[in-house]
């Protein structure tokens, strides 16, 4: 009887067994093509984003170049209806300045007629006919098949402008490719563009004469049922995928490599096959051991009988003290390593049934070097009791997550094996919330970059006290107007964009900080590299940043400082590329070296940014007003308000010296605010000699237009001083125009108020007739520039006639600043500009000495000085 039971056992175990094996080996099967399955999938979906994004960046580019020509088209337009005769040579400088602008994006920019014949200078397109008809195009902007001129591809693009006129021009070829490269995903993966020829216009990686080839030349023969397809170019087997056509012709495709998709799979194929041989070889020997153990046990069973109710004892106490522990408790045999016995706590925190557990092996749960560590340290002759108390080991669930634990063990009799007693004391929470403390005190939250503190600890103490290493400053201002504008988040999205090129550039052979705002650090410590990671460097922070649709363009300042030259200490090297990189000039290299004189510079700007501050708290500054004319009568119309700051030695420290400084140190406020409460002050005074319709006119500064409510200011002054609304005139630069959604409201307010407002150095910034159409301005200033030799230089004339003429045109009034010459004078006038401004009528000076100088001049009526 007890040998036909020891038989009935055996095949029950055999049987289950067998059934355990084949529900793990289906199981294991299951598993593998659902995370193969996955794993295509999620490649195809990264691949479409990819394409897509690719598609949108394509779209963004061509409709921003598409906006630009259809500024010079309708510019154009203007132009021939206004001034026919000069419209070709107007048209041509408007065209050369766009692109001049645009030289990295476009080689050509011309106005053509309906046969592609030029019309301003230029390269003409005679098959112009065959592809501006073309109506698949959903956008204005008709595209052309690719051509290379020169040397180099070219895709032509073209807008109407009119009656049988087209603006065409000739994208490089470089920024399609500039995104086809943007595009690559992974090790050896690929992008390309493609148009409605049937060409490849731009293709990521180095495959030299792909550019033109037709689309056969991708790709070998496919199957259209799946996504793969095989390079002729490369012969790699990638997965592709393709994005249709937006608002432009073309097609976008990307592919990542099957290999970098399907290996981890393959090694993930291998290791559970091993696992499963592991647990049917376990399963073999288990059944052998029990066959033999139970022919063992028919010896021993009058034995067991007689202790069983002793064992059910101490059974019982052992789960009690074992099994109910809150914390995983589990012994193991120190030769095998297989599980004997685990707690209930084991069974809940990693996720495995007991019955699991007692099938695995210790090492089953930890990772492959943390599995060899214990294997090593359990093989030597005297193993010790407690292995390492302080480590921290990495334990991993059933579910494939980790968790941090510390072993307490001890070596123990267990049921006749030599095993060891494991408690396993979970510290994940504790240690993730130490390197999380960690993390916030070393880096900057919003873009994952090392702080200050963490980039001077690099350079002082990982690198050292002799080691060459240069720190590249760079300050990117308009941020806060981005954020402003548009909102935090993409401002944030911004600044982690910008944070991604800087870190990619620089960090293989350096370190990448930044510092809250605006400002990002770069160390650079291979010298090898150095002149690398700066052309990159340029080239990042000239590149604008796409977010939401929209392109951002920011204004770097760069500086750099290098080690020891400039500093023993890193900080002391970061101080000098900061003020390198403020004291960057226009007409210096974008990246500017530090030298010691600047610091002297700077500590001089604070001087006297301080003295600055001094003087209009305690009324130190002047005004001085220069008087404007009329053209035609020589009659006093207006007075133009100039800040003087004299000094005790008699000197005065120049406009172009403290308004700037004024500017960058946010003074420019308060100095607004006193220049219109002077030139209120003298309105009454003007009134009180008799000249109380004599205006006065302030300058207004862009920082000043930009960061405060001007209209308020001005409003506030006149009702503060009892004076008309229109006593206080206000002169604008063309930079202060150049936000247009801030601008127009601020406008708006000024005309409604009825505050005159002046365009200030007309043709010297970034002129638009777009503004002059929209924006409420009341008269134009034209630069002295232009003035200083229109009586002796035809093309100033001529500059000179086209903003008298188009202002008149706009109902605006023109002032000519500068004159200094009779001939100057007499040549305004019978050209028809309204009123003069220069030392030619009468130098700036004090209200005294005006006051008598307008006595002198034109005596105030009778009934005002009555008054």
């Amino acid at each position: 009887m007890p040998e036909a039971a020891q038989y009935r056992s055996a095949r029950l175990v055999r049987m289950v067994g067998g059934v355990l094996a084949l529900i793990l080996g289906v199981g294991l099967a299951f598993v593998l093509r659902t995370d193969y399955d996955r794993r295509v999938e999620s490649a195809r979906l990264q691949n479409q984003a990819f394409a897509e994004s690719g598609q949108r960046l394509l779209n963004l580019q061509l409709r921003n170049l598409q906006r630009a020509m259809e500024g010079v088209a309708s510019d154009s337009s203007q132009l021939l209806a206004s001034v026919p005769v000069r419209a070709p040579e107007l048209i041509s400088e408007n065209m050369a300045g766009v692109a001049s602008r645009r030289k990295g994006e476009i080689a050509d920019l011309l106005l053509v007629d309906a046969k592609g014949d030029p019309i301003t200078k230029g390269d003409g397109d005679p098959t112009l006919p065959t592809w501006v008809s073309d109506l698949r195009n959903k956008a204005t902007l008709r595209l052309g098949p690719l051509e290379s001129r020169q040397g180099e591809w070219v895709l032509p693009m073209a807008v109407p402008a009119g009656a049988d006129r087209w603006v065409l021009a000739r994208l490089k070829q470089a920024q399609l490719q500039d995104i086809a490269e943007h595009l690559r995903s992974g090790h050896r993966g690929a992008a390309a563009i493609t148009d409605r020829y049937g060409k490849i216009i731009a293709r990521s990686g180095n495959a030299p004469g792909v550019v033109g080839d037709s689309v056969d030349n991708l790709f070998e023969p496919f199957d259209p049922g799946t996504d793969r397809r095989v390079s002729r170019i490369d012969g790699i087997d990638r997965m592709v995928a393709v994005n249709g056509p937006g608002d432009y012709p073309f097609w976008v495709g990307v592919g990542v490599a099957a290999g970098s998709i399907l290996g981890p799979w393959y090694r993930f194929a291998f290791a559970s096959s091993l696992l499963y041989l592991v647990y049917c070889v376990g399963f073999l020997y288990l059944y052998r051991r029990l066959v033999a153990g139970e022919r063992t046990q028919l010896q021993v069973m009058s034995e067991r009988l007689r202790i069983q109710a002793q064992l059910a004892q101490a059974e019982q106490r052992f789960r009690m003290t074992f099994d109910k522990n809150p914390v995983p408790f589990w012994v193991f045999d120190t030769k095998t390593l297989a599980f004997l016995e685990v707690n209930e706590a084991a069974v809940r925190n990693y996720g495995y049934s007991r019955e699991e557990f007692l099938s695995m092996r210790i090492t089953d749960i930890r990772s492959t070097q943390d599995a060899a560590t214990v294997e090593r340290l359990l093989a030597s002759p005297f193993p010790p009791d407690d292995i390492d108390p302080h480590k921290v080991w990495v334990h991993r669930r059933k579910d494939g997550s980790t968790l941090d634990v510390k072993v307490h063990a001890a070596t123990i009799d267990f049921a006749g094996h030599e095993g060891r007693l494991v408690l396993a004391e979970d510290v994940t929470e504790r240690l993730r919330s130490e390197r999380a403390l960690t993390y916030r005190a070393t880096h900057d939250v919003a873009t994952g970059l090392p702080n200050t503190e963490s980039l001077v600890e690099y350079l002082d103490h990982g690198l050292g006290e002799d080691a060459w290493y240069e720190v590249i400053y760079i300050h990117l201002r308009g941020m806060d107007r981005v954020s402003d504008t548009f909102g935090l988040e993409v401002g944030r999205k911004v600044l982690r964009q910008v944070a991604a090129r800087f870190s990619a550039i620089g960090s293989s052979y350096g370190m990448v900080a930044h510092r809250p705002g605006e400002r990002f650090m770069v160390a650079i410590s291979d010298p090898a590299h150095r002149d690398d990671i700066v052309a990159k460097l340029l080239a990042a922070v000239s590149e604008p940043v796409a977010v939401n649709d929209t392109f951002h363009t920011l204004d770097p300042q760069l500086g750099t400082a290098s080690h020891p030259v400039d500093g023993r200490r890193a900080g002391q090297v970061i101080a000098g590329a900061a003020l390198a990189a403020h004291a960057r000039s226009s007409d210096a290299n974008p990246l500017q070296v530090f030298e010691p004189a600047m610091a002297r510079r700077s500590v001089e700007r604070l001087t006297m940014a301080s003295r600055m501050r001094q003087a209009i708290e305690s009324g130190e500054l002047v005004m001085y007003f220069q008087p404007i004319v009329q053209a035609a009568s020589g009659a006093v119309c207006k007075l133009e308000a100039l800040v003087r700051w004299p000094q005790p030695d008699g000197t005065f420290i120049p406009p172009g010296v403290f308004i700037p400084l004024c500017e960058e140190t946010g003074l420019i406020l308060p100095l607004g605010q006193w220049t219109l409460d002077a030139a209120a002050r003298a309105c009454l005074a003007l009134a009180a000699a008799g000249y109380k319709a004599l205006p006065v006119a302030v300058n207004v500064s862009a920082v000043q237009f930009q960061r405060g409510d001007v209209a308020a200011q001005v409003r506030d002054a006149t009702v503060a001083h009892g004076l008309p609304t229109d006593s206080l005139q206000v002169e604008l630069t063309e930079s202060s125009l150049m936000e247009q959604q801030r601008a127009v409201p601020a406008l708006q307010a000024l005309r409604v108020q009825g505050t005159h407002v002046s365009l200030d150095d007309f043709g010297t910034g970034f002129s638009s007739m777009a503004y002059l159409r929209d924006l409420p301005i009341d008269s134009l200033k034209i630069d002295r520039s232009f003035v200083v030799d229109v009586d002796t230089d035809e093309r100033a004339a001529s500059i000179c006639r086209s903003i008298i003429a188009l202002a008149h045109t706009l109902d605006m009034a023109v002032v000519a600043e500068g004159v200094e010459r009779d001939g100057q004078y007499a040549w305004l006038r019978e050209n028809g500009c309204d009123q003069i401004q220069g030392y030619h009528v009468v130098a700036p000076m004090p209200l005294a000495d005006l006051l008598g100088y307008l006595v002198a001049r034109q005596p105030a009526p009778r009934a005002a000085m009555d008054s």
